[in-house]
């Protein structure tokens, strides 16, 4: 890839055309989003933009194509499943943990008329007792159910000894995870013929090598309901996409490959179906969910911060039980469920100042160590002295938000250095081989997936080589360390001609990403700007004066319209404003020429 750095009058920008050289004619092109858009057309060959929005199931399949372990799993299940055996599901406690225990028990329920504390049975994992598989869980199922089907729902990939235990027994165990696995436990998978472990990494199967939990559990379902040969199941397990998709969002995964897939048809579904659950937990965004971009949002910001208080403080059973009981448009339990709405709101709201003063601490050390943080600041690397856990997941998440560079966080636990890391979305996006190289640099440990991921550093005199380490790691990426650090935007394509202004603008709107201050930018030749009954315009169509696009320049660009008429480009974005028009809005205008 090639990233050109352009000065504008306010800020430096930085642009790439070689995303959209592929498309043809089509003028395809995003900025947080771009690859939901892009790697989804690359990977499935597709052409057209308006062909993203007619995709087949086909499409979805497309990426299973070779995954044998996950058809073998759901045959597997699907036999046990008709004669009405037992049950145990065993989940982690975030949010992605919780939406895939979701998925797979209101399946089985819906499916199989599978009844809870009869023949159906979970347990969820709890912080206290640290990431992995729970030591009195593996008790519990080895004492009470050692001859049932065994499902362990995003966990299990390092907890060898565990796992070991549980495979003991005859009866078989599924695993559906992407996370990164052990090779302990991956040696299990090739001793132990009662196990399913139902995760990309394990088989380096690259094309859902990006997946989460959530999205596992959906595909899983599906496989299941198509070898029922019902298609009563099949259109069930179909609904469960918005589930995934927010699974998908709120556990920090690359919007790519099939990701992209399940998030734009999430968002169709969610339109199409109330979950009583998601509604009850991000009403607090005065905002209607009109566009993806609004349901992304509430996901990250609204459902996803109180799911993942409950799990950090060893609450994930309330957290599974309001999703279970909201997952259609009224609830199976009414007061139950509102009880349960009002306990999670309770203890987001508490882990909320929790994380605050905690978020105050680290921003206190950050600027001890580093100073000022200011654009030529490509990391961050911190140790605190105190190892409180609760809250560092949140504060680590949105301080790389802040930031948008590498971010590691080591927490003192007398005997070793254990803590988290998050890279910002865009090196994800860009470099998703970013995860391998960091976790191979020989200081510290990486157990996690791409941007989001637990960090431990078992040699306490290493602690000196770390800063090092994170620097070798930033500087391998070359070229890409120019999307890290604060003030920097980035922006693909470029409108040279009025109808292509027109086809951005289209597409744009389409996406619903628009009305926002980090919504897509593009270039566009300041030549096509003039007035037009009293306002500045862009002509659409050059023989046709009444097909125009209103511009404007941002109340915050300090800049004149004469400056931006005298610059060669400009760097625009797509708005409609209160009286429905739509608009171009100039943000910035470049000092230099550049080569298009």
């Amino acid at each position: 890839m090639q990233i050109k750095e352009l000065l504008g009058h306010n800020q430096k920008w930085l642009h790439t055309d070689e995303h959209i050289k592929d498309l043809k004619d089509n003028f395809i092109f995003s900025e947080s989003y771009h690859d939901v858009i892009i790697s989804h057309l690359w990977y499935n060959n597709i052409r057209s933009f308006d062909d993203l929005y007619h995709l087949s199931i086909k499409d979805t399949d497309s990426y299973l194509e070779k995954f044998d372990v996950l058809y073998e799993a759901a045959y597997v299940a699907h036999k046990i499943l008709n004669e009405g055996r037992e049950i145990f599901i065993y989940t982690d406690y975030d949010t992605d943990g919780g939406l895939a225990a979701a998925i797979l028990i209101d399946f089985l329920k819906k499916a199989y008329n599978y009844k809870l504390n009869r023949n159906l049975f979970w347990a969820t994992s709890i912080k206290a007792e640290g990431y992995g598989i729970s030591k009195n869980v593996v008790t519990k199922i080895l004492e009470r159910h050692p001859n049932v089907l065994v499902f362990i729902l995003d966990t299990g990939g390092s907890s060898y000894s565990e796992l070991n235990k549980i495979l003991s027994r005859p009866g078989y165990t599924i695993i559906l995870d992407h996370h990164n696995i052990t090779e302990e436990v991956e040696s299990l998978i090739y001793k132990h013929n009662n196990l399913y472990f139902v995760n990309p990494k394990a088989y380096d199967y690259r094309p859902l090598y990006s997946v989460c939990s959530g999205t596992l559990s959906y595909l899983f379902v599906r496989t299941v309901a198509l070898f029922s040969g019902r298609q009563e199941l099949y259109e069930l397990s179909e609904s469960y996409v918005d589930c995934a998709a927010m699974a998908t969002v709120a556990d920090y995964m690359p919007y790519s490959g099939i990701n992209s897939l399940i998030v734009h048809s999430g968002f169709n579904q969610y339109k199409n179906r109330t979950r009583i659950f998601f509604e009850e937990l991000t009403k607090d965004n005065k905002y209607a969910t009109k566009s993806l971009r609004d349901f992304v949002i509430n996901v990250g910001w609204y459902l996803a911060p109180r799911l993942n208080a409950a799990g950090r403080s060893n609450n994930a059973d309330i957290m599974l039980k309001t999703i279970l009981l909201g997952m259609d448009k009224k609830p199976e339990e009414t007061k139950e469920f509102q009880e349960l709405v009002n306990k999670l709101n309770e203890i987001y709201q508490n882990f909320k100042k929790e994380r605050a003063e905690y978020e105050t601490h680290i921003t206190s050390l950050i600027l001890q160590k580093y100073g000022a943080i200011n654009e030529g600041t490509d990391h961050i690397v911190v140790f605190i002295d105190h190892g409180q856990e609760a809250p560092l997941s949140a504060v680590i998440t949105k301080m790389v938000f802040k930031y948008n560079v590498p971010m590691f966080i080591f927490a003192n636990k007398i005997d070793r250095w254990s803590g988290s890391g998050r890279l910002p979305r865009d090196l994800i996006s860009f470099y998703p081989n970013s995860f391998d190289i960091l976790k191979n640099n020989g200081v510290f440990r990486v157990n996690g997936h791409y941007g989001a991921f637990g960090v431990l550093l078992y040699e306490m005199e290493k602690a000196s080589q770390v800063e090092k380490a994170v620097e070798n790691f930033v500087r391998s990426l070359g070229d890409y360390k120019r999307l890290l650090g604060m003030n920097k935007s980035f922006m693909h394509g470029y409108a040279k001609h009025g109808s292509e202004v027109m086809q951005v603008c289209n597409e744009i709107k389409s996406l619903g990403i628009y009305k926002s201050d980090d919504s897509p930018k593009f270039l566009i030749d300041t030549s096509l700007i003039e007035t037009q009954r009293l306002c500045q315009a862009i002509k659409v169509n050059n023989n046709d004066n009444e097909n125009i696009i209103r511009v404007t320049i941002d109340k915050n660009t300090q800049i004149s319209l004469n400056t931006i008429k005298q610059s060669k480009y400009a760097i625009a974005s797509y708005d409609i404003n209160s009286n429905g028009t739509p608009t171009i809005i100039i943000h910035d205008a470049i000092k230099d020429q550049m080569d298009t």
